[in-house]
């Protein structure tokens, strides 16, 4: 016992010393958290999901949600090794002697890392690296100390410390080469050098001993091979990826991938892989990534329509993965947009939009495509739709009728196909359908079918592919429900219930309809010529989108000049010509343009000239570059107006008032005239002036009636116009006290008002001096100092917030006795008091700062 008493002192370097500390500290507190940190590191890359659209990453460290749920495991493991470090550390003339000290603090220092508390982790990896020099944690600490600053973006400083560790001839025996590869190749893709990355990688993946690292590692180099274009080595790598028995999502993207990094060469092998893999159930779920897969090769074989069925199909088996999905989708949509088949395009593109992440790099270009070519499809069939009018009302009766029932016939056989396509996919569906009792991995095995989000998701699809939106109702499978409890009715329901069938006998669907077809026809020459004005209108709007919107020159002449050699003299004709007279103007200036039919700016100019000598375009055509000069100026304009913007964010609203009322008054042609107005008019509303805001919305509206400016001036007018009506209700129903000017009593939160006169030195000179008072004697309130304007001569410096009446007050004697700080604004006689909200309100609108001032010096200072 003795022995045992006196081998427990840390302060004595003795054998049995270091025994007893190093086999408490090892059996005890380190062992348990080491073994604990293991299975957090665990449970995170278990859950972690892998976006195989992108590189995987080397190492998984859980997102920040997932190491906020890990948290109280970690604090256990950084709180034993703390314990360990407090008892049995043996800090013997300056060296430590208990040789599992290192390794308690790297166990903290992971700790603090999965925490994603990386500043505590760097500083706990830095003091090992300097502390321990030549135990055996030194090393490995400071390629985690690499990891660290990795992830906080200092990657100089990571590269530095990796080349320390490279430097030192001899490192411990049991030393992770194959982690400073990773860790380096890591720093290299951070730092965007792919080629370093590879090499790394590569002597990462021989050298390694774990299977679960060599198997991901190897992954990702073959899609680092893939992203440097080595499309060989990578469908290799893939291929030795597949023979190493890796988890399934791995082997799947990894046969998937292999088809995708086909460049060159015969594709039949790997066709027959991707069908053979149709055949495998458990699949199911990845079926669409398979005919997108065929589809690329489709692709890279110029077989486009093959690609195009392909792709279909693939969207037609989705199950449950909206991310490939969008890439079907988007896929077709960029198809079908490269081939100018436009009115598909948008449907696609469209279709994307509904399930592309908003965080996708393309999602605002696929959302400006799927609106801009809807306003295209729109014009398209604004013409279609009126040339067939206007070939309906050209033909006689008998012609017409008959007319009319070969596009219902038309319409039938489209329906009949739709319903056969729909068929099919239903059969396309059970034909892929997977067992119920079948797992496929993943954190749901083993889970009942009805607490399993998955299986039940994919369980709707699967109804809705074989059965369509079926109503929740008895015998629901059954066409003839005779036999069922819904045939036992009383006769009234029968009855009603055939009057209902008649009643959708009736209520057949519009084209079914021959008078659907009719009933727009234009009938006399004024019907004719608004139906003209429609298809001009809509052929020149479909011409700019392609020319402006699309960069479709050849369709955009094509719409120019169906305009032109349609309507004569309607109301785009000179700017259809214009139009034209651009785009070829453009054509020339590139210098490799070369026309044999005739056409050239020259010749629209002339017709220009000729027919609207007095136009706008006709001085345009001829100072051609008058146009850039034009947008130069528009663009200085929007410079200019972006500066006063600005100032407006930064509540400068005096001088946002001063120069809007500049430009109103001197630019009447500035293109931006509107917007200055509006902004005018929300400076005015900043300083609290209502009446003066409801005019300058009001001049908004009159100025510029059909602009969008005057639309939201409408909109701002609509709300005070709700809230006043509130405001006069509340009133009216509250019991009335008196005055206007009654105030009431508040315990709650106060601000701290000090009214300032113009006349007085610059507003904001005076509110620094008021933040810098308030920086040194209130350093912790984070008081917010702002003004308004209260009437033409006096503003409002307002202090908030204080939590209440006695904290505003406190504040409000110290800002009274100061002497030095608030010279020329505590001692010049400016009202100064606290307020409550409410107060504030209802001095705002009346103004009387007198009644106010009474009012506080009776209820505020009558103990004072």
């Amino acid at each position: 016992m003795l022995g045992l008493v006196a081998a427990c002192s840390p302060n004595k370097d003795r054998f049995a010393n270091r025994t007893y500390h190093r086999l408490t500290a090892r059996d005890n507190g380190w062992f348990n958290a080491n073994e604990k940190l293991k299975e957090v590191v665990a449970q995170l890359e278990h859950d972690h999901i892998d976006d195989f659209d992108e590189v995987l990453p080397l190492f998984i460290y859980g997102t920040e949600d997932e190491a906020k749920g890990a948290a109280p495991e970690l604090e256990k493991c950084i709180e034993k090794c703390s314990l360990v470090i407090e008892r049995h550390s043996m800090d013997v003339k300056g060296k430590e002697r208990n040789k599992l000290i290192d390794d308690a603090y790297f166990v903290i220092g992971r700790s603090h890392f999965y925490k994603h508390n990386f500043f505590d982790a760097q500083r706990i990896f830095d003091y090992i690296g300097r502390r321990f020099k030549g135990e055996d944690k030194q090393m490995e600490a400071r390629v985690w100390l690499s990891r660290t600053l990795i992830e906080v973006e200092q990657y100089a400083r990571a590269q530095s410390v990796l080349d320390e560790v490279k430097e030192v001839k001899e490192l411990p025996k049991r030393f992770p080469h194959d982690q400073l590869a990773a860790v380096q190749a890591d720093l290299d893709l951070h730092r965007g050098k792919v080629d370093d990355a590879i090499i790394e990688l590569e002597r990462a993946v021989d050298i390694t001993k774990d299977r679960q690292d060599r198997v991901r590692w190897a992954f990702i180099l073959a899609q680092l091979y893939q992203l440097k274009g080595q499309e060989e080595k990578a469908i290799a790598q893939y291929a030795h990826v597949v023979r190493m028995n890796p988890s399934y999502e791995l082997a799947f993207h990894a046969q998937i991938f292999q088809a995708l990094a086909f460049n060159k060469g015969n594709s039949e092998a790997l066709r027959k892989k991707l069908h053979k893999m149709l055949r495998d159930e458990k699949n199911v779920d990845h079926f669409d990534m398979i005919h997108y897969a065929l589809a690329e090769l489709d692709l890279k074989e110029n077989k486009k329509e093959d690609a195009i069925a392909q792709l279909k199909t693939s969207c037609l088996v989705n199950t449950t993965d909206r991310k490939q999905k969008a890439k079907s989708y988007l896929r077709l949509a960029d198809l079908y947009f490269d081939d100018r088949v436009y009115a598909n395009a948008q449907k696609y593109y469209d279709s994307t939009t509904t399930v592309l992440a908003e965080t996708h790099p393309r999602f605002h270009e696929v959302s400006t495509r799927a609106e801009v070519l809807g306003d295209l499809v729109e014009q398209l069939e604004i013409i279609a739709h009126e040339d067939s009018l206007q070939a309906l009302a050209g033909m006689s009766v008998e012609e017409r009728e008959e007319r009319v029932r070969d596009l219902i016939r038309k319409r039938e056989r489209e329906e009949e196909e739709k319903q056969a396509a729909e068929a099919a996919a239903r059969e396309v569906a059970q034909t892929t359908q997977v067992k119920p009792a079948t797992p496929t991995g993943g954190s749901d095995r083993g889970q009942w079918y009805f607490y399993n989000a998955q299986q039940i998701a994919r369980g709707a699809v699967e109804f809705r592919k074989k059965w369509g939106d079926r109503k929740l109702e008895d015998d629901w499978r059954r066409s003839d429900k005779s036999g069922s409890a819904i045939a036992q009715e009383s006769e009234e329901e029968e009855e009603e219930s055939v009057a209902n069938n008649e009643e959708d006998e009736k209520d057949l669907p519009d084209w079914k309809d021959p008078d659907f077809y009719l009933k727009d026809i234009p009938k006399d020459s004024a019907a004719i010529m608004a139906s003209d004005a429609r298809v001009c209108e809509a052929l020149y709007k479909a011409g700019m989108i392609y020319k402006e919107k699309l960069g479709d020159v050849d369709n955009a002449i094509e719409s120019f000049e169906n305009l032109n050699s349609r309507f004569e003299d309607c109301s785009y004709t000179p700017e259809s010509y214009y139009q034209m007279y651009r785009i070829y103007l453009e054509k020339e200036r590139s210098g490799t343009f070369i026309d044999f039919s005739g056409a050239s700016s020259r010749h629209y100019a002339d017709i220009i000239l000729e027919r609207w000598p007095d136009s706008e375009f006709a001085r345009l055509v001829q100072d051609p570059d008058r146009l850039e000069a034009d947008e130069a100026h528009r663009q200085m304009e929007a410079a200019e107006y972006d500066q006063v913007y600005h100032r407006f964010r930064q509540r400068d609203l005096m001088g946002v008032i001063t120069a809007c009322n500049a430009v109103i008054d001197n630019e009447p042609k500035n293109h931006l005239l509107s917007k200055y107005y509006l902004l005018k008019a929300m400076a005015v509303g900043g300083m609290h002036e209502l009446t003066a805001f409801r005019i300058a919305l009001n001049e908004v509206k009159d100025e510029f009636p059909d602009s969008d400016e005057a639309t939201a001036a409408t909109e701002i007018l609509a709300v005070l116009d709700r809230e006043n009506k509130g405001a006069a209700s509340s009133v009216d129903d509250a019991p009335q006290k008196g005055g206007g000017s009654d105030y009431q009593p508040g315990k709650g939160p106060h601000y701290i008002a000090i009214i300032y006169p113009d006349t007085a030195d610059p507003i904001e000179e005076a509110k620094t001096r008021i933040s810098n008072f308030n920086m040194r004697y209130f350093a912790g309130k984070n008081i917010l100092v702002e003004n308004t304007i209260l009437d033409a001569h006096t503003q409002v410096i307002l202090l908030r917030l204080f939590s209440d009446k006695a904290a505003a007050m406190a504040y409000y004697e110290q800002f009274l006795n100061d002497v030095g700080m608030l010279s020329g604004i505590n001692d010049q006689g400016y009202p100064i008091f606290a307020i409550s909200p409410d107060n504030y309100s209802q001095l705002y609108k009346n103004k009387d700062v007198a009644a106010y001032s009474a009012f506080f010096n009776a209820n505020y200072l009558k103990t004072q």
